[in-house]
């Protein structure tokens, strides 16, 4: 089931819960990543051929202090690179 939009950042779409600093959501439709999972290890911005992904600061989140924001998410070109790469599966393709 989708969670619903709760907002808007960077041109894309917020879903979930957002109470930050502890929860901040998915962000992105296409390129979706749940922020709450992401450890900010950046491995999807350096494989990210097209440069779909940038850092945004979470400053006080559990996880990490800094996580992939997908601020080009209409770049993807759906390979999939940051999907596979990322450690803890907080990223999610969907090709629309």
């Amino acid at each position: 089931m989708k969670k619903p939009v709760v907002g808007e950042h960077n041109a894309h779409k917020i879903r979930g819960d957002v109470k930050p600093p502890e929860k901040l959501g998915i962000h992105g439709t296409s390129v979706a990543v749940d922020q709450d999972s992401c450890e900010g290890d950046g491995i999807c911005i350096s494989v990210c051929p097209v440069n779909v992904f940038n850092w945004i600061s979470s400053p006080g989140h559990a996880t990490s202090s800094k996580k992939s924001d997908p601020v080009n998410e209409i770049d993807c070109i759906f390979c999939r690179a940051c999907e596979s790469q990322c450690p803890v599966r907080a990223i999610k393709i969907t090709e629309l």
